[in-house]
């Protein structure tokens, strides 16, 4: 008998015997196909992982002498403590107007203080006091302007001292070797004690910067007598200046004073 009848069976062998032999040859060569293709499979994988091998250790050895990753991370940490405008948000333009507002009031209360005298010896009446008045309230927009131009001069140098400080720390990020250590820290640290050292002295600074008498109350007394009109109390000199050198009254403040002969104020 030959094989194919042994495989298959002869005319007088069991049709189910013949059957589970072909299914279990089917089986068989299945699974030698599915090795087949998982050998390949596998071959395939381990070439690209070789690859993927090479390319890495190809990028190692470039980073190695190339300092760009170094400088890169330590400009992120710069950006990141000094972000673009850091500056202005530590100190924002806002950040005199308490200053601003207590000096104008100061420098409005003084020249004031000048309508006050002339009403008290007689030189303008109500009237005229009013008229002062509104001449000083016509001035107050340009003494604001020069006390926020002042206020603007000094935080526009600390800004820009503290922008000098994130500089250093960028020039220094330049020039980073790889494997060379960047700290944030000195430079974070030099911002926050310049901008405490400018906290500590910025009134003085900003009261040092003021020229004088911002109000100018020189012509303040024929403000008020022209406003008076036909009942305009004559005009006394040394009524404008001060008060006089004698006094009826033994309580009056300006007894025994010198007259002074005009009083006037700087113009800015």
């Amino acid at each position: 008998m030959s094989w194919l009848s042994s495989l298959f069976g002869s005319g007088g062998e069991d049709p189910e015997a013949v059957r589970q032999r072909q299914a279990e040859a089917a089986r068989l060569q299945a699974v030698a196909a599915q090795q087949a293709s998982d050998r390949q499979m596998q071959m395939q994988l381990d070439y690209l992982n070789q690859l993927r091998a090479d390319q890495q250790a190809k990028e190692a050895a470039i980073a190695a002498k190339d300092p760009t990753a170094t400088r890169s991370a330590a400009n992120r940490q710069l950006d990141t403590t000094f972000a673009p405008g850091f500056e202005s948000t530590y100190l924002p333009d806002t950040y005199d107007d308490p200053l601003a507002g207590d000096i104008y009031n100061e420098q409005y209360g003084k020249a004031t203080s000048y309508l006050d005298n002339l009403r008290k010896r007689g030189v303008i009446t109500d009237t005229g006091y009013g008229a002062g008045a509104k001449e000083l309230d016509t001035q107050g927009s340009r003494v604001r302007t020069q006390l926020q131009d002042i206020g603007k001069t000094l935080l526009d140098q600390e800004r820009s001292k503290l922008g000098d400080i994130a500089n250093t720390g960028r020039q220094r990020a330049s020039t980073l070797e790889v494997g060379d250590p960047f700290d944030i820290n000195p430079y974070s640290s030099q911002v926050q004690s310049s901008i405490g050292d400018f906290g500590s002295k910025f009134a003085d600074m900003f009261r040092a910067g003021v020229p004088g008498d911002l109000f100018d109350t020189s012509a303040l007394a024929s403000i008020a007598g022209g406003a008076q009109g036909a009942g305009n109390t004559p005009f006394d000199p040394n009524a404008v200046a001060g008060p006089v050198t004698s006094s009826e009254d033994p309580n009056d403040p300006f007894s025994g004073q010198k007259p002074v002969q005009k009083r006037t104020s700087t113009v800015f």
